[in-house]
């Protein structure tokens, strides 16, 4: 029973008791005086009863009461409150761990890449550029500061103008990532030729604050796309013994290594090979056949695959030793009905790059190459038709 009863209830019986007396039990007179005397006590006493009732419901005692009440339900909140807290912290150490993931894979794909990371933050005007970045230049870490400057300043000028513009259209909103195409002084001072892609971070109102972006040289594969062009150009003109020379000389070239060459099959099924044209530290060497295998030619002679070998050519066929041949590149030849007639290969005496970005471009060499040996066949098969 509450406090607040255990006061009321003595006072509010005693009350009750005399008023019950006077009414139904006993007659006032035989009190005498003391009857109307009774009559007022009880009164009094259920007043005082209804003040003291009144007085603790508002009072401390009511207040101690109703914390008392609330205390369970105070309890099993403070419960679920934990509850949601070691959820929430193993959610956020969840979160943590996967962007920690995350970010390592970021960092191992960027070194595996080979490209430069920079970073521009916005609102403090602060660019960071990675190591690999300032490399790509020929500048070591601490010879590049964290200024926009420091990547405007080294645009050629005859880029500058457009690359600012596009930035600026990006920023703006009006493309959904940055991309160009532009040369930058080396330290050396040569001009590089960068591809530069990037992506604003954004708030909510589209207000760019971050601006991330990764650099990667192209200087190799825009002068292979020259060569190609010239070269595409030059055997345009050209035919028969003529067009093969051209086409292995500019496929060295392109490669930047001594030696070139293209063949066809001697028997078929091919286990031979024979060299129509063949490109060897500056000169034309008289062609060849010989056995194709344990060679890297027998991959896209026979198989019709692209082999790629850049160092350690020997250790896989030790055939090649004996040529002096590190690395190698071998492109299949096929005719315009797809089938496989030949092969158009380099090799040099010392490694090449570990991932070369001409493969796709260096098929042109192996389609004009088909279509001059197809050339070749079918002179070939008229000229068996009209002997006989």
């Amino acid at each position: 029973m509450h406090l607040r009863w255990k006061l009321v209830l003595p006072m509010a019986a005693v009350a009750a008791l005399l008023v019950g007396l006077l009414a139904y039990g006993v007659p006032a007179a035989a009190f005498g005086g003391a009857g109307t005397f009774l009559l007022g006590l009880a009164l009094a006493l259920t007043i005082a009863a209804l003040a003291v009732a009144v007085a603790l419901a508002r009072g401390p005692l009511a207040v101690m009461e109703q914390e008392s009440a609330a205390l369970p339900r105070l309890r099993t909140e403070l419960d679920e409150a934990r509850a949601t807290l070691v959820r929430e912290s193993a959610h956020r150490r969840e979160a943590e761990e996967a962007l920690h993931e995350a970010e390592e894979r970021y960092a191992l794909a960027v070194r595996g890449a080979n490209d430069g990371l920079w970073e521009w933050d916005l609102r403090r005007e602060e660019v960071h550029y990675s190591p690999l970045w300032k490399s790509l230049l020929g500048h070591d870490d601490s010879e590049i500061g964290t200024g926009i400057d420091e990547w405007r300043d080294r645009i050629h000028p005859d880029d500058r103008a457009r690359v600012l513009q596009e930035l600026d259209e990006h920023l703006a909103g009006k493309s959904a990532r940055f991309e160009n195409q532009h040369r930058l002084r080396h330290k050396d001072g040569s001009w590089r030729w960068i591809l530069a892609r990037g992506t604003a971070i954004r708030h909510a109102s589209g207000t760019p604050y971050r601006l991330v972006g990764l650099h990667t040289d192209i200087t190799a594969r825009r002068a292979a796309e020259q060569t190609l062009i010239e070269v595409a150009e030059s055997l345009s003109a050209v035919s028969g013994d003529e067009c093969l020379r051209t086409l292995v000389r500019s496929f060295a070239q392109v490669m930047g290594v001594r030696e070139a060459f293209v063949c066809e099959p001697c028997d078929a099924p091919p286990t031979r090979a024979r060299m129509l044209a063949w490109w060897r530290d500056g000169e034309f060497l008289a062609g060849v056949e010989y056995d194709l295998e344990g060679t890297p030619c027998k991959n896209p002679h026979v198989y019709g695959r692209t082999c790629y070998c850049p160092m350690d050519l020997e250790k896989q066929w030790p055939l090649e030793k004996q040529f002096n041949r590190r690395a190698y590149l071998g492109l299949p030849i096929h005719d315009s009905a797809g089938q496989l007639i030949g092969h158009i290969a380099c090799t040099d005496n010392r490694p090449m790059p570990e991932q070369t970005p001409h493969l796709a471009i260096f098929k042109l060499f192996a389609q004009r190459g088909g279509i001059e040996l197809e050339r070749r066949a079918l002179e070939r098969v008229r000229g068996e038709v009209m002997d006989a």
